[in-house]
């Protein structure tokens, strides 16, 4: 007994249901391999730029410390603290008007230091929210550093006011390995060596987000 007319019709239609389900299921399925890649290319993207962003900040704090440990002020650098002070008898100053034209000299960079944790900590916030506390867990040497950066200048600020017998050489030696950078021999200073290390931890993190050898 032969095959008719309909029922070759009917496997034909059946056939072509199936190579149209098999399409709509393939397309799905490229459809959600293709929007993982997306959101893992996009996740990627978003990490590589924001852990750009906060690499940028951290050298901004780094050059904001270079700065602000400079043993050799220039003169222009001077000058501006002398306007901040109102000082008038510059370059012929008394020991007050000198004192007064250090403070506004260290104001002036401590300022540079406070901008640019000021950026650190906006990027800072964000990170956090990516990649959680331990963002902040690897900031927290460079915090420091800052802090005892910040202490250090306010001892040598008022040690200018005190008399030698007052001030104890060894503090004063300590202060100095604080706030006095030597661009000579950066790696005798512990406190340089201190915010070496603390700058390489956050690199050290942040490397498998930027695919960069450190």
């Amino acid at each position: 007994m032969g095959v008719s007319i309909q029922e070759i019709q009917t496997a034909i239609a059946i056939i072509k249901d199936v190579f149209t389900a098999l399409a709509t299921i393939t397309a799905a399925v490229i459809a959600i391999l293709g929007l993982q890649t997306w959101k893992k290319q996009l996740k990627g993207k978003t990490e590589y730029d924001l852990a750009s962003r906060l690499l940028r900040a951290i050298y901004k704090v780094r050059n904001s410390f270079i700065e602000a440990r400079n043993p050799s002020p220039d003169y222009d650098e001077i000058i501006q603290a002398a306007k901040e002070a109102k000082i008038e008898d510059y370059p012929n100053l008394t020991s007050e008007s000198f004192v007064r034209r250090e403070q506004a000299r260290y104001n002036i960079r401590l300022k540079k230091v406070r901008d640019a944790f000021v950026e650190l900590d906006s990027i800072s916030l964000e990170a956090e929210a990516l990649w959680g506390q331990v963002v902040i867990e690897n900031l927290r040497d460079l915090n420091q550093c800052a802090a005892k950066l910040n202490l250090n200048i306010q001892h040598y600020l008022r040690s200018l006011s005190e008399s030698s017998t007052e001030y104890d050489r060894n503090a004063e030696r300590e202060i100095e390995t604080i706030i006095f950078d030597w661009p000579d021999n950066p790696n005798d200073n512990p406190f340089t060596n201190e915010i070496n290390e603390a700058i390489k931890r956050v690199e050290i993190f942040l490397k498998p987000r930027l695919k960069l050898k450190i």
